[in-house]
């Protein structure tokens, strides 16, 4: 596929309406992996952001509850894209490297199987669908698909006082993960462009 059918399929996310997103959406995220995400926000730096937006149009729960695959699809390609862009950003790149202590943090649907993890640890940060294991991890997210996907977005307030999210964990966890929620916010909304990379006199 070449960047004027991706450039297609980004600007049908916006059109189709939610039955036929429900139809299409696997579909598309088949498409954005093929093409390679690294890529796709190069081009089209608020690609994230789109298909966020697209799919809580369509009933994220729903939709992920119709297709558990795609759930996990797009999990590991939203952490992909955080990692890759992790080791470009300053922003990003200085808050992990400074992180006081390592962290596993796991991401859990109460209506749906969107379920994943990320893993800040020697200034890198990981993730993919799936949860650790929960003695494992040192804090947990849990709620339903659209509170989830509003924390990721970061258009839950940063207090996480929204009384439908819920979390397992030591509260001074918060401290630490709300600016590495904060920069992943910026990055799904586009707000990170591609040219803002370290040594661009940002």
């Amino acid at each position: 596929m070449n960047q004027e059918a991706m450039m297609k399929i980004l600007e049908s996310l916006s059109t189709l309406s939610a039955k036929k997103l429900q139809t299409s959406l696997s579909g598309v995220l088949n498409e954005i992996q093929k093409y390679g995400i690294g890529k796709g926000l190069q081009e089209y730096p608020d690609l994230l952001g789109k298909l966020f937006t697209a799919i809580r149009k369509a009933d994220g729960a729903q939709f992920f509850s119709r297709f558990p695959e795609s759930a996990d699809q797009l999990m590991n390609l939203l952490w992909e894209a955080v990692a890759l862009r992790a080791e470009r950003i300053q922003e990003m790149k200085s808050l992990l490297e400074n992180a006081e202590r390592p962290m596993q943090v796991n991401i859990e649907a109460s209506d749906s199987p969107f379920r994943g993890h990320f893993i800040v640890r020697e200034g890198k940060i990981t993730g993919c669908a799936g949860l650790v294991p929960f003695k494992d991890e040192d804090f947990r997210f849990m709620g339903p698909t659209e509170v989830l996907m509003d924390l990721l977005t970061g258009d839950l307030p940063m207090g996480f006082s929204n009384l439908r999210l819920q979390t397992a964990g030591h509260s001074g966890w918060v401290s630490r993960i709300a600016p590495i929620i904060r920069e992943l916010a910026k990055l799904l909304k586009g707000a990170q462009r591609s040219e803002d990379k370290i040594g661009s006199g940002i």
